[in-house]
């Protein structure tokens, strides 16, 4: 072998999805698209001095949770998918494991974490941002790079996604994101760079201020293309589920209810019948507008504001769900500013998660458990909900 070639043996996947190994000299070696326990060829591509970074090169010794992974267009290079190669029914272990361990080695936490059952396999997304070649032909990035793999049917996209890939939405090179109601059959698109064609579908909604309407455990909400919201209505009600469950340990009833990170009013709306008053606070104009809307009748105030900057007012509760990045100090202190004696914290991030939970505990909050919700499967993304009790 080269210098750059080593076989190694991997130890286990991280936060990130890739695997961890080790180099001969001990060092730490990071690689993509493996699972624990095999034994794999690789190529070092990047040094520093206390890690490497790889590219697999060849399989020796595969696990028994490898498969070939069932979408066509990860051969093809598409980046969109990168936990293919595993099989389904392993990828939510994995996930407990990679959160176990970010509590332990970022927050020095170690919680009981357990695993949501996993989403039915009709829950797919209802939301995807692509690129178009110079032909118009819809694509995704290859994984950790500018090229583009043009797909006509994605295997995590929903059905209506699915339709409008079969024919050019562009009329040449550009960018669009696609967002749909499942359960409405509404379809919206925003053309972020290029030129629709001219021929484009009539009963689907254009521009950045087109909006669709989704149905979450029975109540209808208005979303805009500029605003968030979960991947598919049956994440959104996953998550909702687990937070209810948790308001019933709790025996949470009355009181004030802060959606910090509220997003449309999705958590405000879904739990207003438990609380006196609900509070939203988002720093997004487009999902305040949708919030307005969606908690129309409710004893509701909306704060367009970032959490950090809010002015934190009592509370009984809180719910957070920040972006990727977590809440930090600001978003933590603000929070806790308000006196809340349960805060249910939702991280799309395992590390970012813990984080947040070493600067909970630092201001007297107590971790009480942790959830794994595999709400994106195939992929290493992973939802944490967090209880902190005082």
């Amino acid at each position: 072998m080269t210098d750059s070639a080593h076989r190694v043996t991997v130890e286990k996947l991280i936060a990130g999805g890739q695997g961890l190994a080790r180099l001969d000299d001990g060092r730490v070696v990071f690689v993509p698209a493996v699972v624990p326990g095999e034994v794999v060829d690789i190529e070092v591509t990047q040094r520093e001095n206390d890690f490497a970074r790889a590219a697999l090169v060849n399989v020796v010794n595969a696990s028994p949770h490898r498969r070939v992974p069932p979408c066509p267009h990860v051969a093809e290079g598409c980046g969109g998918c990168d936990w293919q190669h595993i099989d389904a029914d392993h990828q939510g272990g994995l996930k407990v494991e990679i959160v176990k361990e970010a509590f332990a080695r970022t927050a020095k936490l170690h919680p009981d974490v357990a695993l949501v059952p996993p989403l039915p396999s009709s829950a797919r997304r209802t939301t995807v941002r692509m690129v178009a070649t110079p032909a118009g032909s819809l694509a995704f990035h290859e994984s950790q790079s500018s090229e583009i793999v043009p797909v006509e049917q994605c295997l995590v996209a929903h059905d209506l996604i699915n339709d409008l890939l079969k024919r050019p939405l562009l009329k040449g090179a550009g960018e669009i994101t696609i967002r749909v109601g499942a359960r409405t059959g509404e379809v919206a698109v925003e053309c972020h760079s290029g030129e629709l064609v001219d021929d484009f579908p009539a009963n689907v909604r254009r521009g950045k201020k087109a909006r669709i309407t989704e149905t979450v455990h029975g109540h209808n909400f208005q979303v805009s293309m500029a605003s968030f919201f979960q991947n598919s209505p049956e994440a959104a009600e996953s998550i909702a589920d687990s937070i209810a469950h948790i308001f019933d340990v709790f025996e949470v009833s009355g009181g004030v209810l802060v959606d910090a990170y509220g997003g449309v009013g999705l958590f405000a709306r879904l739990f207003a019948d438990r609380f006196s008053e609900v509070v939203v606070v988002e720093g997004n104009a487009a999902s305040c507008r949708d919030a307005m809307v969606n908690l129309d009748g409710c004893a509701a105030q909306i704060y367009e504001s970032p959490v950090e900057e809010w002015r934190a007012m009592p509370a009984d509760v809180v719910i957070a769900d920040p972006s990727r990045s977590g809440l930090g100090k600001g978003g933590v202190r603000t929070l806790a500013r308000t006196g809340a004696s349960l805060i249910v914290l939702v991280s799309c991030d395992a590390v970012a998660a813990a984080r947040d939970a070493s600067l909970f505990a630092s201001l007297g909050y107590a971790l009480h458990h942790v959830e794994v919700l595999d709400l994106f499967p195939e992929t290493h993304h992973i939802e944490v909900v967090s209880v902190f009790t005082r």
